[in-house]
């Protein structure tokens, strides 16, 4: 297993200044609000129409706000969500294209080592130890406490699964980014 986390989380030499850690329920959806029939809108804009009632519900609102994040600070992303299971990479990418995210800043997974007793935290640990990538600073975002892995590179901005990405979340990660602490 140990083997095959390490090419799970290989990120082919890329260097690499800055990460997101991604969960997806609870940071770019709030409650899983399944009932609303615009809930692939924004902007007059569909996602991806066809999925519409699919599992991987996104509100275009808080994908947005991540995304603007993600470009503002030039961030690569590192998908941490159970929605990463059973999916290759540029699978990934597509999913996130096609719900307001930029898939093409997906660099790779955090290995999923539940079934190991590995915690969401010991995870990214292991993405951190074993990636080839020289990760100068990270950001966590995840609704979840078991993600909490602060270091001197980075840091975990805990969501809430009823609201997701907030305002107020967001403007904790821009303060963390542009202070360089």
């Amino acid at each position: 297993m140990v083997r095959k986390m390490a090419e799970e989380t290989n990120c082919q030499g890329i260097h690499i200044v800055k990460i997101l850690f991604l969960d997806m329920d609870g940071v770019v959806n709030k409650g899983r609000d399944n009932a609303s029939p615009n809930r692939y809108r924004y902007n007059d804009k569909w996602s991806n129409p066809s999925d519409r009632f699919d599992l991987y519900y996104v509100d275009p609102e808080l994908a947005v706000r991540v995304s603007a994040m993600v470009t503002d600070f030039d961030l690569r992303i590192v998908s941490t969500s159970t929605w990463r299971c059973g999916k290759t990479v540029d699978e990934f990418k597509e999913l996130l294209n096609n719900r307001f995210l930029p898939g093409d800043r997906l660099i790779g997974f955090t290995p999923d080592g539940e079934s190991e007793g590995m915690t969401r935290a010991d995870e990214i640990r292991y993405f951190l130890q074993h990636s080839e990538a020289n990760i100068e600073r990270y950001v966590i975002l995840d609704d979840e406490k078991k993600a909490n892995y602060s270091t001197s590179k980075g840091r975990f901005f805990q969501t809430s699964f009823y609201k997701g990405y907030t305002e107020k979340i967001d403007i904790k990660v821009r303060r963390y980014m542009d202070s360089g602490v």
